[in-house]
């Protein structure tokens, strides 16, 4: 699985970035350049990724409205069965500083691997997800979108707050059962999720960054969900999946930030 990179490594991503980038026109074609030459043979080195939307859809909007907000989401086209499902799942903003958003690791237990989210976008770019199943292929789905300065944004609420509520944890599952025995569930932590990128706008200082890391989500003692994330998720990490309920029972919730804090919190599901 790939790591994150060190801050470093993240300053040298984003050095060899706008180089291809100043060499590359018009802005689209950039994108194509970039994810050519340095994030395809970084991530995905000689892996054959299947270009279409048999598997999965990408919705994203083609015009953001908030840069710091920007909604994603990620649609199945398959049922998560032990014999074939949708085992991991990387998103990709091709021109933020840190281009790999998370990486998601998904069971059969969730039903659906539809996965739902807000990132921030630094830069008009292609966003593109990539689908490994369990039987070996990888699929790619990639769009583009018109925002900017996203990582750099204003938190949305006062830092002192954020950090005062730091690692609280909501959960709540949407709407009825579905037809194929699914539910809905939405998590999020509050976490200021900060990029090092963003002024303190009391002291003009460069805030340093402080970030969600992994996230784990159990139900009933079984994995449903690993995520692996980065400063491109946006404050308070927010996500929206699937998974298959049985009478009741206890969501778990795991979450690890950049500086090491842990946080675990227990939910009832109602079915």
């Amino acid at each position: 699985m790939p790591a994150y990179p060190t801050r470093i490594a993240r300053a040298g991503l984003v050095l060899a970035s706008l180089t291809v980038f100043m060499a590359a026109a018009p802005a689209q074609q950039s994108e194509v350049d970039v994810w050519d030459a340095f994030l395809k043979p970084k991530y995905f080195d000689a892996v054959e990724l299947i270009e279409n939307d048999s598997i999965f859809t990408l919705d994203t909007p083609y015009r953001a409205e908030d840069a710091a907000l920007t909604p994603v989401s990620i649609k199945a086209r398959i049922p998560q069965t032990e014999q074939r499902y949708i085992k991991t799942i990387w998103l990709i903003v091709d021109k933020n500083p840190e281009p790999l958003v998370g990486v998601f690791q998904l069971t059969p237990q969730m039903g659906q691997a539809n996965l739902a989210m807000r990132v921030r976008i630094d830069a008009y770019t292609n966003i593109r997800a990539v689908a490994a199943l369990n039987t070996g292929e990888h699929y790619m789905v990639a769009n583009f979108v018109k925002a900017q300065g996203g990582c750099s944004a204003p938190l949305g609420s006062d830092l002192k707050e954020a950090m005062d509520r730091l690692g609280q944890m909501k959960f709540r599952t949407v709407g009825a059962e579905n037809p194929d025995a699914t539910l809905v569930g939405q998590f999020i932590v509050s976490h200021p999720n900060i990029t090092g990128m963003q002024l303190d706008q009391k002291t003009r200082l460069i805030l340093p960054e402080h970030y969600v890391k992994k996230v784990t989500l159990t139900y009933n003692d079984r994995l449903i969900m690993q995520a692996e994330t980065g400063i491109s998720v946006s404050e308070d990490p927010s996500f929206r999946f699937f998974f298959k309920p049985e009478s009741g029972g206890k969501l778990k919730a795991a979450v690890e930030d950049s500086k090491g804090m842990h946080f675990e919190h227990e939910f009832d599901v109602q079915i």
